[in-house]
């Protein structure tokens, strides 16, 4: 695997000047609080989620499939990306890419080019 980031959200005010990337196997997260690595074998699903402020404006109190989540950045306020995973102690984190729609275009073409090579080493 290659060591150079697919795709790389830069450090912003919107991201509390954290960094995320995707790489061919793995996302990773350099925060505040040292950097997270989320191999691609952990990531169920991945999906853009409005501001829960509009959403509590609209009524919508976001509590279908709740789990408790980390956020790592403006997620509450802003357009972000929730990623669940099947491993860990948390197992939802929620953070706010500089464009969270590309951003989860990028991570879905890397998860399933990555999940068609595992497949193809079981055969």
């Amino acid at each position: 695997m290659r060591d150079t980031p697919i795709y790389t959200s830069g450090s912003t005010v919107r991201s509390l000047w954290q960094e995320y990337r995707i790489y061919d196997n793995r996302m990773e997260f350099d925060t505040l609080f040292g950097r997270m690595t989320v191999p691609f074998d952990h990531i169920e699903r991945a999906d853009v989620s409005e501001s829960e402020i509009k959403g509590l404006l609209k009524g919508d109190l976001h509590l279908k499939n709740f789990r408790p989540a980390l956020k790592l950045d403006w997620a509450n306020f802003l357009e972000h990306v929730v990623l669940d995973k099947s491993e860990g102690n948390i197992r939802r984190l929620l953070f706010t890419p500089d464009d969270p729609e590309a951003f989860k275009s990028s991570l879905d073409e890397a998860l399933t080019r990555y999940r068609e090579k595992q497949a193809g080493r079981k055969d």
